[in-house]
């Protein structure tokens, strides 16, 4: 179970109640209390001062026969053996702790010390003593204090923790729910409830139900927020760990891979291997996804060594299988067999069924690459049995009907209380009548009657904020239920929308299922957003950001929309240079709401005004049309939720509010002026000055600093001094009239990509020429030349055939896309576009080529059709054949030679065979002559010195080095094996 519930976590608000919890001042105890006041601020970062504490404390103990104060502090000493990862002797202590509490009918501080206990004897694999010692925690609670309920919570978490670790999901769940049924009858401390949803997700993430896992780790977090500054660094790293790992399972490595280098960062400065070992473990799986085998390499190998030095053999075991897998990668058999026998040997105690299974899995690739065949199979036999008997979906859907079951009872009692609010009112009523009517017969009894009457309102509205509590709680559950069924639909319309055959009437009805499905799933993201800021959980995330140069992006995706109504546009955008600190989604929410709402109440022929400037650290953004505007009753309603003017119109009412309360979030305000059949004017500012802000997270700068992006975009000459090296990053070229698009869009690829730019699409051919890129991104609609005819072009030239392209466009409908699609378009996106649904389908395109290129390796002829992806790839490939067929096996023919022949430059020609193969010009040509030599040792019996010259080679010598390279063994050796 790879989840934080593997975690040894240091409880230090648990510890503090422990050491505060005694109700005798005598001056000894007072002086005690001092020193592990001490050990608390000191235990974490500097252990050995906390440890200097301990001793003081101690020694005052222990000189006046102050038993509990003797219990405390052997619970000290536990907790900095175990902090300094000395785990015999933290055991000791806490041994020592719980029978020295029980001796003195100290229970609070036997069963914190039994808890303490139980925690460690997990770790090591000791899952019926640590049971055991979970048991006689809870057994010792007789107690009705506040701590005593505190630490019946906590034990209940690691009782859970237990049960996850022997693998039963059920009952760790079960007690990981009581906690939280626990918290809702009455709230526990942040550590320990945060404890309960950090196991929560751990249980979902493994099933792989990864929205309901990120629910309970937000869950944690916002639960951590609440502790003191070092305390909340410290847990909330450790929650971080596990969001890492959710983003790696969601695909996203780049996300993955910074959250996890941040925690590895945290722990490794505060010396916490158990931890570190585990984040390196996590962190190196993600950089094999991102292809950075070495820093995966050193991140497994570290910690390999730290788990096994403290004795957590599941955990090393899963190391030594990876570092088998990656040295297979690298060829390197002989380690590669050390690594698996390691963990086989690791296994043997263990007996996890997992670790087998993988461990043959990497056994049966291993013996395949020796060509040991028949071991390969029989290792592919043993881990695909123990893969089907490992069937894990009765148990996903034991889970998940668990938590529905709580959540439903949850939603029941929500339900049972919302249904009290008629009582109330009817109630409410009938205490008025009554006092009025006792009020008209005695004017004595009328300061009693507005007593009564204020105390029942009091009580009354008191309850109604309760419902109105409840009721926006279940609104959100039931937000968020939305979204499966609305994925579930949204799907399989997609799918269909892509199928070439679908009859002209099916692909109508099909886009209209699939619009209204996306509104739906718009309001849905805007409710939830609403019950986020009611619940005061929507937190501000700022960034470096020029927002005004955003606001001119935005607008141009709006403005075609504009053009097809004949619109008048003016817009007076100033400062687009200057950054400041701001919430992006929030600013673009507000702003795309707005401005879609002006061009949607804009008639034919119609004009839209907007200003946006900054001044004095606060944005002013103004946006005015004219239509039948507002009267004033208007107005004053406009911005109430599910409001609208006229219920003919679309939406349901939910953006306007949506707006006015991510404008006072942000500290800001927005005003309406209008008159009636005229114009309608909305004036937003907000505050800009981070100081100002409440409930802030910084993020990493995704700035729009002109002076951060790179020197290829501003200089040709830096351009051609780039891009003729090496790089491990694609090369993406983005052709768009716009400046402000174009900026946002290098700032958006930069650090995935080498960016390259064009302002039209004739710039855009002859860069792409000059250049081959890896990928391009084009505007449709350009001077000059547009993005068809730049597609159309690029797709027919030789050099240039193979580029995956992207048409960014205003222009929807299933005509235009068509168009682009005919042409020889990859895909087609219509603004106003996300830019991560945008990165995500580059990356896809760039992923599909790679795989397309590794099919070349796989082949021992140079195979056309199996490798290009356009006909004109496929007739260059089929010249690249005849050329080879004629001159390959002449020494003398060189890379200038054969550019030559297929009548493209040296440097086009290794972009193109770079993308087709993955080989540069002159890996290619030897592989070719190797793959040609394999065809001559199988078929014939030439002298082996001799084949190398037959295939090319001039140096016998450098052909067995290249051979050897690429097949692992000597062509004699080879011919051994035939």
């Amino acid at each position: 179970m790879n989840c934080m519930s593997q975690k040894l976590t240091i409880y230090l608000f648990f510890i503090s109640q422990l050491l505060f919890s005694q109700q005798d001042f005598t001056v000894d105890s007072i002086h005690i209390s001092e020193y592990k006041k001490k050990v608390i601020q000191f235990i974490n970062p500097q252990p050995d001062s906390a440890l200097f504490y301990i001793k003081k404390s101690f020694q005052i103990a222990n000189s006046s026969n102050y038993e509990i104060g003797l219990a405390d502090t052997e619970y000290l000493f536990a907790q900095y053996y175990r902090r300094v990862q000395k785990i015999d002797s933290a055991i000791f202590y806490f041994k020592e702790s719980a029978n020295r509490s029980k001796k003195s009918n100290y229970n609070l501080g036997a069963s914190i010390a039994n808890n303490g206990l139980c925690r460690i004897l997990y770790l090591l694999g000791n899952y019926e003593e640590a049971e055991q010692a979970c048991n006689r925690a809870l057994a010792t609670l007789k107690e009705k204090s506040e701590l005593s309920y505190m630490t019946k919570a906590d034990t209940y978490t690691a009782l859970g923790t237990i049960y996850l670790r022997k693998n039963n999901i059920e009952k760790a769940q079960d007690n990981f729910l009581i906690v939280d049924s626990m918290h809702q009858k009455k709230a526990l401390r942040p550590d320990v409830i945060a404890a309960a949803y950090q196991n929560l997700g751990g249980i979902h993430l493994d099933l792989e139900d990864l929205s309901l896992a990120e629910d309970y780790y937000i869950k944690a977090n916002n639960e951590f927020e609440k502790l003191p500054p070092n305390a909340a660094e410290y847990y909330m790293n450790s929650n971080n760990v596990e969001l890492g790992k959710l983003e790696y399972k969601k695909k996203n490595f780049l996300a993955a891979d910074t959250l996890l280098t941040k925690c590895y960062t945290f722990f490794k400065k505060i010396g916490d291997e158990q931890t570190l070992s585990e984040i390196g473990t996590s962190l190196a799986l993600v950089k094999l996804k991102r292809e950075k085998y070495g820093e995966a390499d050193d991140l497994l190998k570290e910690a390999y060594t730290l788990h096994e030095k403290n004795g957590f053999a599941l955990e090393a075991a899963t190391d030594a299988v990876e570092l088998a897998k990656i040295t297979i990668r690298k060829q390197d058999f002989k380690s590669a067999m050390n690594w698996a026998k390691k963990a086989e040997e690791l296994n043997i105690i263990l007996k996890n069924s997992a670790i087998k299974r993988d461990h043959s899995f990497v056994l049966a690739n291993l013996y395949a690459k020796l060509k040991n065949y028949n071991k390969a199979f029989e290792h592919q036999k043993i881990a695909q049995a123990i893969n089907d008997s490992l069937n894990k979906i009765q148990s996903v859907e034991a889970i998940r009907e668990i938590d529905e079951k709580y959540q439903r009872n949850q939603r029941d009692r929500e339900i049972k209380l919302l249904k009290t609010q008629s009582e109330v009112v009817q109630e409410q009523t009938k205490n008025q009548k009554n006092l009025l009517l006792g009020g008209i017969g005695l004017t004595s009894i009328a300061g009693v009657f507005l007593f009564l009457l204020y105390q029942n309102r009091q009580k009354t509205n008191k309850k109604l904020r309760e419902i109105d509590t409840l009721k926006t709680i279940f609104f959100t559950n039931l937000s968020h239920e939305f979204r499966t069924p609305l994925t579930l639909i949204s799907t399989p319309i997609q799918e269909s929308l892509n199928e070439p055959n679908l009859s002209k009437e099916k692909r109508e009805h099909f886009e209209i299922a699939h619009r209204n499905t996306e509104r739906l799933t718009s309001l849905v993201d805007q409710l939830l957003e609403l019950s986020k800021i009611d619940s005061g959980n929507r937190k501000l995330f700022l960034e470096k950001i020029a927002p005004t140069q955003l606001i001119s992006f935005w607008m141009e995706s709006f403005v075609y929309l504009g053009t097809q109504k004949n619109i008048e546009f003016n817009l007076e955008i100033l400062n687009k240079e200057r950054i400041t600190w701001c919430d992006k989604e929030v600013l673009e929410t507000i702003i795309t709401n707005l401005f879609g709402n002006a061009i949607k109440y804009t008639p034919k022929d119609g004009k839209i005004g907007v200003k946006a400037f900054i001044a004095n650290d606060v944005l002013k953004f103004e946006i005015s049309n004219t239509g039948k505007g507002l009267t004033k009753n208007q107005i004053k309603t406009i911005f109430n939720r599910f409001y609208q003017t006229d219920g003919h119109n679309e939406g349901a009412g939910v953006g306007l509010s949506l707006v006015k309360e991510l404008t006072e979030l942000h500290n800001g305000s927005i005003l309406v002026n209008s008159k009636p059949n005229d114009w309608i004017t909305f004036m937003v500012s907000i505050s800009l000055d981070k100081s100002k802000l409440k409930n802030v997270v910084l993020k990493e700068s995704t700035s729009l600093n002109v002076e951060m992006l790179p020197t290829v975009l501003k200089e040709e000459s830096a351009q051609k001094e780039t891009f003729f090296h090496e790089s491990e990053l694609p090369i993406l070229l983005i052709v768009e009239d716009n400046d402000d698009v174009r900026l946002v869009l290098g700032n958006t690829f930069k650090k995935e990509y080498q960016v390259i730019q064009a302002s039209n699409g004739e710039q855009g051919i002859l860069k792409a020429l000059e250049l081959v890129p890896d990928i391009i991104i084009s505007d449709l609609m350009m001077p000059i030349k547009d993005g068809i005819e730049l597609t159309k072009t690029l797709k027919e030239d030789e050099r240039t055939s193979h580029i995956p392209i992207i048409l960014l466009t205003a222009k929807a409908g299933d005509e235009n896309e068509l168009i682009g699609i005919d042409v020889g378009a990859d895909d087609y996106i219509t603004k106003p576009f996300n830019q991560k649904i945008l990165k995500s389908k580059t990356a896809s395109l760039i992923n599909l080529r790679k795989k397309l290129q590794s099919r070349y390796s796989q082949e021992v002829i140079l195979k056309p059709k199996d490798i290009a992806i356009t006909t004109v790839d496929e007739r260059f490939l089929e010249k690249v054949q005849q050329v080879l067929d004629k001159k390959l096996t002449e020494s003398s023919f060189t890379i200038e030679d054969f550019s030559k022949d297929v009548h493209m430059s040296r440097m086009q020609l290794h972009r193109k065979l770079k993308a087709l193969t993955g080989l540069s010009a002159s890996e290619f040509l030897r592989s070719q002559r190797l793959k040609l030599a394999v065809q001559i040792l199988l078929q014939s019996d030439i002298n082996i010195s001799e084949v190398g010259y037959s295939v090319g080679f001039n140096d016998h010598a450098y052909f067995s080095k290249c051979f050897k390279e690429t097949y692992n063994c000597t062509p004699t050796e080879f011919t051994r094996k035939k």
